[in-house]
């Protein structure tokens, strides 16, 4: 029996460790802490646009959890930049980062006119939010069918003492099976030309069990595969959609989602020692 992309996972809910309302900005104690230590965390979280399973915006809540999550470098799905009434028209990559003290990159997929001559562009895509300098960030298109939804790649190759480390991130198709194929095969040759360590997250829109995900798991580690507990599920208590792949053989610390209503997703987070 084949199995869907998006296969109905079993309904138990992993362990997820609760959030806090922490202080923003960011402690530079938390980050001089992790220099010591080597180890690097890495985080993926579709944002909803900044409204919880409530479906009501509040980017505070959005940012509180970041701020708890204690990432180096987090990806953003879902990210609205002056889109819609729904996110109150901000660019709410720039707003997060501002409220962080974080470096931050955006990659528009959905890329509209203004209502009114003068406004800013509407955009919709994704984002990386990073405690280190961001050296340069690029955003591909990737293969879009018609009627679909424009689907991308952000990259950031990001400084962390001194090692240029190449982040992609995406949020994948989730009606046509050969169109998210072709994704990502896309993505996989995109990063295969990085002269530098690939750590790739988003959402997948991909179960697992959809053999499709090789195409990702054959040439990096799934970290929750790796070092997670239980199903890893992710979005809605249903579905594990969302992946931090890294280099084979990476040492891989930990991995665990964070619980929290601020979106429809929980935040994916795993520590790493990149060599």
């Amino acid at each position: 029996m084949s199995i869907s992309r998006r296969g109905l996972l079993g309904a138990t809910a992993v362990a997820m460790a609760g959030v806090g309302l922490a202080a923003i900005p960011a402690s530079a104690t938390v980050e001089k802490r992790r220099i010591k230590r080597g180890v690097i965390r890495v985080a993926t979280f579709n944002i909803h646009y900044g409204a919880g399973s409530d479906n009501v915006f509040d980017l505070q809540h959005t940012a509180e959890v970041i701020e708890a999550i204690d990432a180096d470098v987090i990806g953003l799905q879902e990210v609205d930049k002056f889109f819609r009434p729904r996110s109150n028209w901000l660019d709410t990559a720039s707003e997060l980062a501002k409220m962080l003290g974080m470096h931050h990159a955006y990659g528009p997929n959905i890329d509209q006119d203004p209502l009114e001559a003068g406004q800013p562009r509407r955009q919709y895509g994704t984002a990386f939010l990073s405690r280190w300098p961001i050296l340069e960030s690029r955003n591909t298109h990737l293969p879009l069918y018609a009627g679909s939804e424009p689907r991308g790649l952000l990259e950031a190759v990001v400084d962390i003492q001194g090692k240029r480390v190449r982040f992609g991130n995406s949020h994948m198709q989730h009606t046509s099976d050969a169109e998210w194929q072709e994704q990502a095969d896309a993505i996989v040759n995109l990063l295969g030309q990085s002269a530098e360590p690939v750590v790739f997250l988003g959402d997948t829109n991909a179960v697992p069990t959809f053999g499709g995900i090789k195409t990702f798991t054959d040439r990096y580690d799934d970290v929750w595969a790796r070092v997670g507990i239980g199903e890893g599920l992710s979005a809605d208590n249903k579905w594990r959609f969302d992946y931090v792949f890294v280099p084979k053989g990476t040492d891989i610390r930990s991995a665990w989602l964070m619980c929290t209503d601020a979106s429809d997703h929980q935040p994916l987070v795993t520590d790493l020692l990149l060599s």
